[in-house]
Parts: structure tokens; C-alpha cells; sequence
């Protein structure tokens, strides 16, 4: 037991923070290079919407097979070894994609940066415990969280004009934007390997029981002993349909309007007021369930808004109104991630938070893999000649209603139960 001089308390951690966020950011900026230009980009590449589709869905389908080695990583290692990996992946790969007239190579540049995302937001609650207090963990993840947010933002709302101001026509404007985002990736790394410190010069005060550092054996069975807490279960429930819906959502934003008549750069705005609701939802939210150190309530009121709010996307055919209706979607669901990750960190102790984390996006990631590929083939199933997908959203609205049923079963308590790590 550490006595109370022992801590410490660092406004560097905020410097810390801000270097992740940007790193963080980029690799969501790089998942949805292409989402809100899938029609522009079947035509100046020269392939089907499928295959351009496929470059954003390597994301959550490498995710599965990388996260948990990246967990394992990330606590042996600890955060910063891992960022910097991530990163450097990220960047190296991103560069490869300026041959946008060969698929293949562009494929294996989505491919290459997908494996670097799990190293970077995998290490979130990592990071989050090594220099921040427990009574700041919602706000330093919900902060985090928030960078991705705006990565997402930057995508879907930059790259329609920006491949428009290079010309749209031929494929040296794609080449143009892969070039730009591949600079700000190349920034980032940086930035990072500057500025980001792996660890304070004492701890900060954590209320954890188990609090043993990051130099503790990870292996196998600690992975196991997670499974044996009744909350991390639920929230493994949670996170697969949310992170799951959203990234369904995100992935076929433009397929999901094109039908009611509303333009791609239309659609793309309308991602990007959704995650910019999100936004401002990580902010206020997360602060609000710190100071009353409460998580259930806010992960209910996330999918107790979410269940009405994508029927309303699926039904209403006015752009003016499903930008409200995305706007109050993305500020309640977007915020939960972050209240989540600060639940599951509480629940597993700061010694497994990297494996917990990298569990629990796993799922996410899986969940969006089978989310879109339920909503593409709900579509194809109903949504006659002009591909409506009206039923696709009533299955998403039905899903949160589930989720909602799991979270009423989640146990707030005032000394969550903990995994006990394994011994060497």
C-alpha cells in the first residue's frame, strides 16, 4: 500500500493526452478515407463498390485477430512502446496507398494500417491509469475518446472538398488527399515520440485494490480471469452492439441516404454533425459521471436514446431532420464509449486495463463487421430497387433495445470486484 507522498499529480499529463489524441485521431482519419468517396473512388480506381467498401471494413476484421496481442503488448511493454509502433505503422503504410491506381497495393496500405490501430486506441485505459487519477479517468478517456471523434469529423467532412479542390476527375487528386493525411500521420509520430513520456515520476492515486504497475506477467490465463467478473461480461455484451452499430452506421452513411435522395457531400455532413454531437457529448458526460462517480445510469441513457433515434434515421426522408436526429444520436451514444472504458478499468484494476481494453474494442470491431454485413444483406433482402435501408435501421433500433435489458444488469458497487492477475 502506497502512502499518500508517494503519489503525484503532474500537469504534464495533460501535454501526455494531447499527444495520444492526436495519434489517435489519425487512425480514424485513415479508416474513413474512403467511406464518405465510395462513389468517387469506384470510378477513379476502376473497381466495384464492394472493393472500395472493403477498404474501410479491414479495419474492424483485422482488428479481431490483432487486439488482444496488442493488449498483451501494451501491458508488457506499456503504452508509449506501443503508440509508437502503432504510428509508425500507421504512417509507413499510409504512404504506400499513394499508388492509387493498383488496388492491391492500396488494399495491403489499409491493411498494414489497420494493424497499427489496435496498438494506438488500445492503449487509452493504459495510459489513462499510468498518469491519471482515478477521480479524472472518465474525462482523460472520455478526452481520448474525443480525439476520435474528431479523426472521424476531419474524414467525413474534409475529403469530399478536399478530392473536389484537386480536381475529382483523375487519380492524382486521390493521390493528393492519400499524401496530405499521410503528412499529418507523419506529424503525429512525431509529435509523439517527443512528447509522449511513458510514465510520471510517481504514480497518481489510483482506487483500484490491485494496483501493480505495468511490469506485472500477462499472459493467457489473465485474459481468462477477466471473464470471471459478471461486469466485464455485460460490458463486452454492450460494447459489440454500440461500437458495433456505429461503425455499421459510419461504414454505409452515404448508402444509407443515397435512397432518400440525399447527396454523398450532403451524407458525409451529416456523419460528421453526428460525431461532432459526440464531441461535445465526451466533454460534458464523462465530467458529469465523474464528479458523481457513477457509470450504469449513463450507458442506459446511451441506449435508451439510441434504440428510438436510428428507427427516426431509417424513417424520415428530410436532410434537415435527420441532422438533429444524428446530432442527438451521436451525443448520447458517442460519450458511452469512454464511460464504458472508465467502467471496465474500475472493474479490472489498472493491472489488465491494456488486455481489458483491447477485449472490449475487439468486440466492438467484431460487432461491426457482423453489424454491416447484416444491415448490407437486411438490405438486400428488403430494400427493393432503390436499396431502402429502412429495415436495417429497425434491426439496429431492436439491438440497442437488447443492449438496454443487458445494462440494467450491470452492478454499481462501491469496491468493484477485481481480476486477479496471474503470477509468473
Amino acid at each position: 500500500m502506497k502512502e499518500e507522498g508517494e503519489y503525484g499529480l503532474y500537469g504534464y499529463r495533460w501535454v501526455v493526452l494531447a499527444a495520444f489524441m492526436f495519434v489517435a485521431a489519425v487512425t480514424q482519419l485513415m479508416w474513413l478515407n474512403y467511406a464518405p468517396i465510395t462513389s468517387q473512388t469506384q470510378e477513379l480506381m476502376g473497381v466495384s463498390e464492394f472493393k472500395v467498401v472493403l477498404l474501410a471494413t479491414m479495419f474492424p476484421l483485422v482488428y479481431i485477430p490483432v487486439s488482444i496481442p496488442a493488449g498483451f503488448l501494451i501491458d508488457r511493454r506499456g503504452f508509449r512502446f506501443a503508440v509508437l509502433l502503432g504510428a509508425l505503422l500507421t504512417t509507413a503504410f499510409s504512404f504506400l496507398r499513394l499508388f492509387a491506381d493498383n488496388y492491391a497495393l492500396v488494399l495491403t496500405g489499409m491493411i498494414g494500417i489497420s494493424v497499427g490501430q489496435p496498438l494506438v486506441l488500445n492503449s487509452i485505459t493504459k495510459m489513462v491509469s499510468t498518469w491519471f487519477p482515478t477521480r479524472e479517468s472518465a474525462l482523460a478517456n472520455g478526452l481520448g475518446s474525443l480525439s476520435l471523434f474528431l479523426g472521424m469529423i476531419v474524414a467525413l467532412a474534409l475529403t469530399p472538398p478536399l478530392l473536389k479542390a484537386f480536381g475529382e476527375k483523375d487519380i492524382a487528386s486521390l493521390r493528393w488527399v492519400v499524401l496530405i493525411y499521410s503528412l499529418v500521420s507523419l506529424a503525429g509520430l512525431v509529435l509523439f515520440a517527443l512528447l509522449g513520456r511513458a510514465r510520471p515520476p510517481k504514480p497518481p492515486e489510483r482506487t483500484e485494490s490491485e494496483a501493480l504497475g505495468e511490469e506485472v506477467s500477462i499472459n493467457l490465463a489473465g485474459l481468462r480471469s477477466l471473464f470471471t467478473l459478471r461486469n466485464f461480461r455485460l460490458l463486452c455484451v454492450i460494447i459489440f452492439i454500440g461500437n458495433g452499430s456505429f461503425v455499421g452506421l459510419m461504414q454505409l452513411i452515404e448508402k444509407i441516404l443515397k435512397p432518400k435522395g440525399i447527396e454523398s457531400s450532403t451524407a458525409g455532413n451529416i456523419g460528421a454533425v453526428m460525431v461532432l454531437a459526440g464531441v461535445v457529448g465526451c466533454v460534458v458526460l464523462p465530467s458529469i459521471s465523474d464528479r458523481l462517480m457513477r457509470r450504469k445510469p449513463f450507458l442506459l441513457l446511451a441506449a435508451g436514446a439510441a434504440a428510438p433515434a436510428l428507427f427516426l434515421i431509417g424513417a424520415l426522408r428530410n436532410a434537415a431532420a435527420i441532422f438533429v436526429v444524428g446530432g442527438l444520436l451521436g451525443f448520447f451514444l458517442l460519450s458511452a464509449l469512454p464511460v464504458l472504458l472508465a467502467f471496465s478499468e474500475e472493474v479490472t484494476g489498472a493491472a489488465l486495463t491494456g488486455t481489458a481494453t483491447s477485449m472490449l474494442l475487439l468486440l466492438g470491431n467484431a460487432g461491426g463487421v457482423v453489424v454491416t454485413l447484416a444491415m448490407e444483406a437486411i438490405k438486400g433482402a428488403t430494400g427493393g430497387p432503390e436499396g431502402s435501408f429502412f429495415w436495417a435501421m429497425v434491426f439496429l433500433s431492436l439491438a440497442f433495445l437488447a443492449a438496454l435489458l443487458v445494462a440494467f444488469r450491470l452492478r454499481e458497487e462501491g469496491t468493484p470486484g477485481k481480476a486477479v492477475p496471474p503470477t509468473p
